[in-house]
């Protein structure tokens, strides 16, 4: 795997970064903490904007990791662990509401370092 060129000026995106590109390469599967880095390491313009209705609809996962923000619209009906770059005010309450967590990146990576069982949204 090849490092990204990372010329963000966000000390936190930077960070963020960091840790999924070498959670990607301490793993034997690296697919998914790869995969995120990528998204974070392009353009925000570019990053998943994901509405707490689609989260609803994702099959049996209990854990979805979105790499890029989390948005209120819709309703959320099952308890789920969401992490995330960013969240709007009104996901993180409904994702709370319905008995779930709205995880930062860090506690997303350290809840579920193998990444199995997480599902990726974008």
């Amino acid at each position: 795997m090849t490092a990204l060129k990372l010329t963000k000026a966000n000390k936190i995106l930077r960070s963020t970064i960091v840790l999924l590109e070498r959670k990607a390469r301490s793993d034997s599967k690296p697919g998914i903490w790869r995969d995120a880095a990528r998204y974070l390491s392009s353009g925000t313009v570019t990053w998943p904007e994901v509405n707490v209705a689609r989260l609803a609809r994702v099959g049996d996962a209990s854990a979805i990791f979105v790499p890029g923000k989390v948005l209120g619209t819709g309703n959320l009906d099952k308890k789920l662990d969401v992490g995330a770059f960013s969240f709007s005010a009104s996901a993180r309450t409904k994702i709370e509401r319905a008995g779930g967590k709205a995880l930062t990146v860090e506690d997303f990576v350290k809840k579920y370092p193998e990444g199995s069982g997480v599902a990726l949204v974008k």
